[in-house]
């Protein structure tokens, strides 16, 4: 079985969904987020972003990391911020040498509920009856990188047969 990271970019909340994927097969492993808080300087809260994510990048070899690309409508402060942050988070699993893939929400929702359109209860529930959980994962941030996860899991593996 090969492991698979995805991860949700936020400044707050950075989501992490850890699996297992062989084939069909996929198992759920861990899943929770990073915290910041407003309390902490800005360039202070990339730095907790960086370093607990690489003690999560370092507890296991992962076959590969998906990052979910940034989508704001509105607010282009925030958006500059988890910019930042997402540019962070690719530095730390570059220099660790995971093959990172990008997804957008929409590639994301397409691939996991076979929808774009899909709300986040609809891709907590589609995550929950894959991964065979009693719950839907919780908070949101961690059920979006389990479901990032996932469409890592399913496009390495279609890459590996040429598809």
């Amino acid at each position: 079985m090969k492991y698979f990271l995805g991860i949700d970019p936020g400044l707050s909340e950075v989501g992490f969904g850890i699996i297992t994927s062989e084939k069909d097969q996929i198992e759920f492993v861990d899943c929770g987020i990073i915290k910041t808080t407003p309390k902490n300087t800005f360039p202070e809260r990339l730095k907790i972003i960086k370093d607990d994510l690489k003690d999560i990048l370092k507890s296991h070899k992962f076959a590969a990391v998906g990052i979910e690309e940034l989508f704001f409508a509105r607010n282009v402060t925030n958006a500059i911020k988890v910019a930042h942050a997402r540019g962070v988070i690719i530095e730390a699993v570059h220099d660790l040498g995971f093959p990172i893939y990008d997804f957008t929400p929409l590639q994301v929702k397409n691939n996991i509920c076979g929808y774009g359109g899909a709300d986040k209860v609809q891709v907590q529930e589609m995550v929950k009856r894959t991964l065979n959980l009693k719950t839907r994962p919780k908070p949101y941030d961690a059920a979006d990188a389990l479901a990032v996860a996932m469409c890592t899991a399913r496009t390495y593996h279609s890459e590996l047969k040429g598809n």
